[in-house]
């Protein structure tokens, strides 16, 4: 899926577009508006972009820290191998300034993730063709500042390939429960920049996308249950106890089979020296 998504992607053009028109949602609470924070810059709100796996499987919810933005690529869920049906993203919601008169510190973010209503700002979403692949693209009427979220429909499999959006910072939050990192079970290619568990016990992936390589235009993850590697070590065990069973069990067969035999020839050779004397 990577490779092919990475073909796709690396060749084609700009389609015509069409006006897509979504009903904002009100659910703010079902979203999680994490302020992530640049560490190597003081601190400070960075963009960034984070895939909220939930524990179904079958839905990722996206949360985007726009710094004064114009306009946002998505890319829906047929792009990302899933089935788009009627509506491309669902549960859209908006919760942004006009950026001319918004300053971008932690705690304007954490003033956002507080409000109980969505705003109320003029944007058009248009979909078309970029590159060979189908991409809607949000568009304001003035650059924003704040949080801008929706929800895709994947596979339902424990693996995600998406495009690298156009933010600073990428992150993924697996499902509680679930890691990856084990080249067996699953790994997440191109390798994160660092790795961490948060406090609900969830292991979160971050990209750096300007130490990305500029052929990296895609993000695989796939991961799997925690408790997996223990149990392929038992089941490795326990086949392993089974073969040295069967080896112990055919090993004192046999011996016993080649007693019985001894026997059994002894008494062949009885038998003929009884003949010979008769």
């Amino acid at each position: 899926m990577l490779l092919a998504m990475i073909v796709v992607f690396s060749s084609g053009c700009m389609d015509e577009k069409k006006q897509i028109v979504l009903n904002q949602s009100d659910n703010i609470s079902s979203y999680e508006f994490e302020v992530f924070l640049n560490e190597s810059n003081n601190h400070v709100p960075a963009n960034t972009t984070t895939y909220y796996l939930l524990e179904d499987k079958t839905k990722v919810q996206v949360v985007n820290i726009a710094i004064n933005r114009s306009e946002l690529d998505i890319y829906p869920p047929d792009s990302l191998g899933g089935s788009s049906g009627d509506n491309p993203i669902d549960n859209f919601l908006l919760l942004v300034e006009p950026a001319n008169g918004t300053i971008a510190y932690s705690q304007t973010f954490e003033e956002l993730s507080r409000r109980n209503e969505t705003s109320d700002i003029n944007y058009t979403l248009t979909q078309g063709i970029n590159q060979s692949m189908k991409v809607l693209n949000l568009k304001f009427e003035e650059p924003v500042t704040g949080f801008i979220a929706y929800t895709l429909a994947i596979p339902g499999m424990q693996g995600f390939a998406f495009i690298k959006p156009d933010s600073e910072f990428i992150r993924v939050v697996l499902p509680p429960g679930y890691v990856t990192g084990n080249r067996i079970f699953g790994i997440a290619r191109p390798t994160p920049s660092n790795t961490s568990f948060d406090e609900k016990g969830r292991q979160n992936l971050l990209w750096i996308s300007s130490k990305m390589g500029g052929r990296e235009e895609a993000i695989q993850v796939k991961y799997y249950a925690d408790s997996a590697p223990l149990y392929f070590l038992a089941a490795i065990v326990f086949l392993l106890f089974g073969v040295i069973l069967v080896l112990f069990y055919y090993s004192r067969s046999k011996k016993e089979l080649e007693s019985v035999k001894g026997i059994f020839d002894l008494e062949k050779e009885y038998e003929k020296k009884q003949r010979r004397r008769k």
